[in-house]
């Protein structure tokens, strides 16, 4: 099973990086001591990130401005992340985004371009970056799925078909590479403080994120359970609590109850560039 004794000096690549989970798991490798490339669109959020990192004990942090939903992208930064960092031994998939509403009603190219960024992004940069990890039988891939991996969303549909991908992809690579020094973890977070809500179109006020957690707490635990080369990571007590339910009973009852949660949510807009 891989496991990461230490972050120290080692290159990690974390994508999304501009707000939320991602943000702090930098700030995490960054205490670690660790080499850091930081990409998400936002390039004066980047750039104060690196410094921040910069000052909590990276050893450097490269920010690189990029959009992976357009093409090539994807390509262009692990080719930048390897120039930086001479090669990428952590890669954290985090970049994502969500299109709720009625799946017919939404727009057809913000859901493709929401499948390309969480799905074929993470799916494209792990083809490139795994050989060498392998190769030096060290590292370890995150990817950070959702607690909507697990069960069917009504109203945000195609968001939760995206992270179903990635946990039952994540949990497959895991098992491929188990033995050879590379650890890969899906971390499953559930309703997180995070700009992921309002950037979707969701009030915080509204319904279950009444009761979302707190950033910090999901990205150490994703930080400590790729260290120890866990399948999964599942934040909070009543994430597992209703993950365990949810397991005993008929999936047509989990989807009834989900549609009855995520009903009559407004319409999303994504932040601008």
């Amino acid at each position: 099973m891989g496991r990461i004794t230490t972050y120290r000096d080692l290159g990690c690549l974390v994508t999304g990086a501009s707000s939320g989970i991602g943000a702090d798991i930098a700030r995490l490798l960054a205490r670690e001591g660790a080499r850091l490339v930081l990409t998400a669109r936002r390039e004066d959020r980047l750039r104060e990130l690196a410094d921040e990192c910069t000052e909590l004990g990276a050893i450097a942090a490269w920010p690189i401005v990029a959009d992976l939903d357009e093409p090539g992208a994807p390509e262009h930064v692990a080719t930048m992340a390897e120039n930086h960092l001479g090669h990428v031994d952590v890669l954290i998939n985090n970049a994502g985004f969500a299109v709720p509403g009625l799946f017919a009603s939404t727009d057809l190219e913000r859901t493709l371009s929401m499948i390309r960024v969480n799905v074929m992004a993470s799916v494209e940069l792990a083809h490139r970056l795994l050989p060498g990890m392998v190769r030096r039988k060290t590292g370890g891939i995150l990817n950070v799925a959702s607690m909507a991996s697990f069960q069917a969303a009504p109203y945000q549909s195609a968001y939760a078909g995206t992270k179903a991908f990635l946990l039952n992809w994540s949990d497959g690579l895991h098992q491929e590479y188990k033995h050879t020094g590379v650890a890969i973890t899906a971390l499953c977070p559930g309703v997180t403080d995070t700009e992921f809500f309002d950037a979707a179109g969701y009030p915080k006020a509204a319904g279950i994120l009444k009761w979302r957690a707190e950033c910090l707490p999901v990205a150490e635990l994703g930080v400590r359970a790729l260290a120890r080369g866990r399948m999964e990571a599942v934040p909070g007590v009543l994430n597992k609590v209703l993950l365990f339910i949810q397991r005993l009973m008929p999936r047509t009852l989990v989807a009834d109850v989900s549609r009855r949660l995520m009903g009559g949510r407004p319409t999303p807009v994504r932040r601008p560039r």
